[in-house]
C-alpha cells in the first residue's frame, strides 16, 4: 500500500513533492572498481526526488564496487542514447582511466547530452571523460589528486583547480568520494530548475 505523504514539509513519497518525475538520468560507471558512494549516493538522492535511473557501463552487467557494493548495467554505454535523458552523471573509480577515460562512445555521448542543454555531471576521475570530449577547453576544472588526471585536464585545455565542487551552467564537477552528497543535490538542483 503506497505511503501518503505528510508531517512537516510533506515528508514521504508523493508525486507532488517529486521534482524530477518523469526524467530519467543516466549514471555511467566502471565496470569494476568504481568507487561506491559516488554511485550509491546521487543515485539515491535522484531517485527520491522521482528520476528514474538507467545505469550504463562498458557492457550490461553487475558491476563491482572499490568497497564491495555491486550494481546492474541496465545497458552499454554504445547502446545510450543522448534523446533518452535528461541527464548523465559519470562516476568515478580507480579503474576510470582504463574504461572510462578513451571511450570515445562515451565522449560523444557526453558531448550530444551537453550540446543539448541537458545536466553533464562528473566526479573524481571521470571529469576526465568531459575534458577528452573537449568540453572544459579555458573552463575551471577539478578532478581527483592524481597527477596524470591533472595532467589529461590541462592537455585539454582545463585549468585545474583545487576545488571540491564547481558548477558552469550545465556541467557540475566534483573533485571525489567525501563530495558525493553535495554532487547529488547539485545534479537534483540543476534537474529540477
Amino acid at each position: 500500500m503506497p505511503r501518503e505523504g505528510g508531517g512537516i514539509g510533506g515528508v514521504g513519497p508523493t508525486s507532488t513533492n517529486m521534482k524530477l518525475d518523469g526524467k530519467k538520468i543516466l549514471i555511467v560507471i566502471p565496470p569494476t572498481q568504481f568507487r561506491d558512494e559516488e554511485f550509491f549516493e546521487p543515485k539515491k538522492i535522484l531517485q527520491d526526488e522521482g528520476a528514474t535511473i538507467v545505469v550504463a557501463s562498458t557492457t550490461a552487467r553487475i558491476c563491482r564496487g572499490m568497497k564491495g557494493g555491486s550494481a546492474q548495467a541496465d545497458i552499454s554505454i554504445a547502446d545510450a542514447k543522448a534523446d533518452d535523458y535528461a541527464g548523465l552523471v559519470l562516476c568515478g573509480g580507480s579503474s576510470a582511466p582504463e574504461f572510462l577515460w578513451n571511450d570515445k562512445k562515451l565522449q560523444e555521448l557526453v558531448t550530444a547530452i551537453a550540446a543539448a542543454g541537458k545536466v553533464v555531471a562528473a566526479i573524481c576521475l571521470a571529469t576526465v571523460v568531459l575534458a577528452k570530449a573537449k568540453l572544459l577547453a579555458s573552463r575551471e576544472a577539478t578532478v581527483y589528486f592524481l597527477p596524470e588526471a591533472i595532467q589529461e585536464l590541462e592537455d585539454a585545455g582545463a585549468k585545474y583547480v583545487k576545488e571540491t565542487l564547481l558548477i558552469h551552467n550545465n556541467i557540475i564537477l566534483a573533485e571525489g568520494p567525501p563530495d558525493s552528497q553535495r554532487f547529488g543535490q547539485a545534479i537534483r538542483a540543476a534537474l529540477a530548475g
